[in-house]
């Protein structure tokens, strides 16, 4: 991969961190109003529902912080070969654990989301169960 090609990742990763830290915060929003609590009443979610939603939230970090981690590890990947005067389009290599951090990231997310997603589908069948 050239260097510019690595400063273009960069751009990528770090442009959707930023559409993500959007996304985040209208689900912030959201999340605030779902749990509104009305005068004398309680929780409006089922509790069964609240890990799950805690879960879901955690994927949506997890999610943010893999560009986020992407885009740091690729612009410093990017900046140390530009300091060192290594031309544009040179075809240059990363080590294999540089992409670690972000593989860690994003199997996190997926493994919060499919155990939301169980804790979803046992209150879904609780709930039409034919007992």
């Amino acid at each position: 991969m050239k260097l510019q090609d690595y400063r273009e990742t960069f751009y990528t990763f770090s442009g959707k961190a930023s559409d993500l830290n959007r996304q985040l915060a209208f689900a912030g929003i959201a999340i605030i109003w779902l749990f509104k609590k009305e005068p004398l009443a309680g929780l409006t979610v089922p509790k069964e529902l609240v890990l799950p939603g805690l879960l879901i939230v955690a994927s949506l970090i997890a999610d943010m912080l893999q560009y986020c981690i992407a885009s740091v590890l690729w612009r410093v990947f990017y900046r140390s070969k530009e300091n060192l005067n290594v031309s544009e389009d040179k075809d240059i290599k990363h080590g294999v654990w540089w992409e670690r951090p972000i593989w860690i990231a994003f199997w996190l997310k997926i493994a919060l989301i499919i155990t939301a997603y169980i804790f979803l589908m046992r209150f879904l069948w609780s709930a039409i169960s034919f007992r």
